[in-house]
Formats: structure tokens, C-alpha cells, sequence
């Protein structure tokens, strides 16, 4: 957890774009009032969890085994959310994008503070955290020679009103390398490395997700 905390530094003043928020207030009005089918879906079953977590919370002797499970759920749905956001950029140069690099940067913070809650629960099973942190280490230190790498632009939510040109060379070559040679990219890489994440969670789990 100490890493998380030390990376929130002041953000210097890179040289890069800066965004105009009136046209994305705008793209974010209109994302939201007309969401896709499966969209609907995940929303009404984060809702239902929602409410079986209260619940429990009320009515259950079990009360924190039920909100463990709500918990790890929703640690899933955010980690297949932010794979699905790589995915896209392996698909598509994106780099240029200010409101996809603000897709990354908040699903990228979700799971900054689902690791925390991992680590809390989970605190006498070191091991289980191990995959977690190194898929986190994998994302956040990328690319190793660099200065200021992946997981700091993410952290210091780039793309909100800021568009660093280091940032925009990360996501272009992150796009290029997979183009280039997919099976063995940064990407798939770090694809293996959530699914391995995903997998461990679902074993707290009692029924399949």
C-alpha cells in the first residue's frame, strides 16, 4: 500500500495538451443517457448486489462473509472493465484520446483501491495477493527506463484536463507493439496477468460470475 501513496506526488508540469472539458461534459451527458444493452445489464446486477449487500448487512449473522463476497465481485467487473479498455487500444491507436485516457486513469483507480481492500481481507494469506501486486507492478512500471511511466500518468488522472505527450508515446507504442507482434505485446501480457488476478478472486466466491 505504501507504493500507491508515495506515487501521489505533485504533478510537474510536463509538456503536453490541454483539455477543453465543455465538449467532454458534453460526450459524457450523452454516453450515459442512452446506454447500450449489455451496459443496462452490468448496471442492473451491480445493483442487485448492492441491495443483497444491505441485506445481509441487516438480516444475516454472516454479515461480513456476504459483503466479502459483494466486495470481490465488484473487484472483478472493475479489472474485466479496465482489460476491456486495453483491449480497445490494442485495436485502435488511441493515444490521442483524452477521453479514453480518462477511461483508463478511473478504472485504473479502482482497482488501485481494490487492492487496498484485498490486502485487508486477506492479510494472513499473503500468497493471494501476490498475482495482484504483480499485475499492478507490471501495468504501473511500464515502460522501466522511463522517468515517469505508465501507472504515474494514470494516477495523476491524464486525460481529464491534461494530455502529456510522454503519456500519448506510452499508449502509441503500447498500440504499435501489439499490432506488430500480438502474442508476444505488453499487452498480452498484462491480459494474462488480469485474467490470473480474476481467476484467484473467483475462488472467494460461491457461485460462478
Amino acid at each position: 500500500m505504501s507504493d500507491r501513496r508515495v506515487d501521489r506526488v505533485e504533478r510537474p508540469r510536463d509538456e503536453g495538451m490541454y483539455v477543453s472539458r465543455i465538449g467532454e461534459d458534453k460526450k459524457e451527458k450523452q454516453k450515459y443517457s442512452q446506454l447500450p444493452a449489455d451496459k443496462d445489464k452490468k448496471l442492473l446486477l451491480a445493483t442487485f448486489f448492492s441491495y443483497l449487500k444491505k441485506m445481509f448487512d441487516t438480516f444475516s449473522p454472516s454479515k461480513k462473509i456476504a459483503g466479502n463476497v459483494v466486495d470481490i465481485h465488484g473487484m472483478i467487473e472493475h479489472l474485466r472493465a479496465f482489460k476491456n479498455s486495453l483491449e480497445k487500444l490494442g485495436k485502435q491507436d488511441l493515444s490521442n484520446s483524452s477521453e479514453y485516457a480518462t477511461e483508463l486513469s478511473d478504472r485504473w483507480s479502482l482497482i488501485l483501491d481494490d487492492f487496498d481492500t484485498v490486502e485487508i481481507m486477506r492479510r494472513k494469506e499473503a500468497k493471494k495477493t501476490t498475482d495482484f501486486r504483480e499485475m499492478m507492478d507490471a501495468i504501473k512500471n511500464y515502460p522501466p527506463e522511463s522517468e515517469h511511466r505508465f501507472g504515474y500518468y494514470l494516477l495523476q488522472h491524464a486525460g481529464k484536463d491534461w494530455l502529456p505527450f510522454p503519456f500519448i508515446e506510452i499508449l502509441e507504442k503500447l498500440h504499435r507493439d501489439h499490432l506488430e507482434n500480438e502474442k508476444s505485446s505488453t499487452l498480452t501480457q498484462w491480459f494474462s496477468l488480469i485474467d490470473q488476478v480474476i481467476e484467484n478472486l473467483k475462488q472467494g466466491l460461491p457461485f460462478k460470475v
